[in-house]
């Protein structure tokens, strides 16, 4: 999938929502919630961040975890354009992932891309645990990779990496389902530091984040107070800060 933002003088484009926690984070509520979680620390929510490029607003992500009959989860993230950055590009750009959540472990079902546009691009993922394979659909085209026990998809990798973090974990990696590729992001704790969130200043775990073996690419800061929410995400790229700030928090 290409990148939905680009540096320099070219189109500003939200950040995809999965990018964003690469790793952010998920969450939301459901006022039709009819089952708790198999985890007490993934509780529905909504959670609603403001995005930057520097000084210049891009647009807002939602962030919504739904947890339905039995073990079941929908997780959603939406990210719109603001009206200066929707002058460039009016792309809405909108991700699913579908599973379960038992003992305390996300089994991700399915993941949806969609993006709006001139250009849409369009991406579906569906894992078979019963032949560990995940099926990828892009661009009229499907094509199968092998997956091991633990893999995540964009969007839940987020999820279980609150859950670690609960327990204490202070570094951990998952293998991805991304691109039609199983590719490993490491989240690990480098400190703490207090930031201000809706809720009040919230003392938070700050995290980087990494992909493969390469140099960290997001900075990431998880409030314990707050089931481990990330309250606020940062990147450098192509010469930019980008950072996204919780505003509204529903649920928690």
């Amino acid at each position: 999938m290409r990148p939905t933002q680009r540096s320099g003088s070219g189109p500003l484009k939200p950040w995809r929502p999965s990018e964003l926690c690469g790793l952010l984070l998920g969450l939301l509520l459901s006022g039709v919630t009819l089952a708790l979680s198999a985890s007490p620390i993934l509780k529905p929510f909504t959670a609603t961040f403001s995005v930057w490029r520097g000084a210049l607003p891009l647009g807002s992500l939602e962030l919504k975890l739904e947890l339905k009959q039995g073990d079941a989860y929908s997780y959603h993230a939406h990210t719109q354009p603001g009206l200066l950055a929707g002058l460039f590009s009016g792309e809405d750009l909108m991700e699913e992932s579908h599973g379960r959540i038992a003992s305390d472990r996300v089994v991700p079902e399915s993941y949806d891309y969609r993006e709006t546009g001139d250009e849409p691009d369009n991406a579906d993922v569906r894992f078979d645990w019963k032949t560990m394979q995940a099926h990828t659909s892009s661009g009229g085209v499907t094509w199968s990779q092998e997956i091991v026990s633990g893999t995540q998809d964009r969007l839940s990798q987020q999820l279980m990496v609150r859950l670690q973090l609960a327990r204490g974990e202070t570094e951990v990696t998952y293998p991805v389902a991304d691109g039609g590729k199983l590719k490993h992001y490491q989240f690990r704790v480098v400190g703490e530091e207090p930031i201000k969130t809706p809720q009040g200043k919230l003392n938070c775990l700050k995290v980087e984040r990494s992909k493969e073996s390469r140099p960290p690419d997001y900075t990431i800061w998880f409030a314990p107070q707050l089931d481990y929410l990330p309250v606020r995400i940062e990147r450098d790229r192509g010469g930019a800060h980008y950072r996204m700030v919780l505003e509204e928090l529903e649920g928690l």
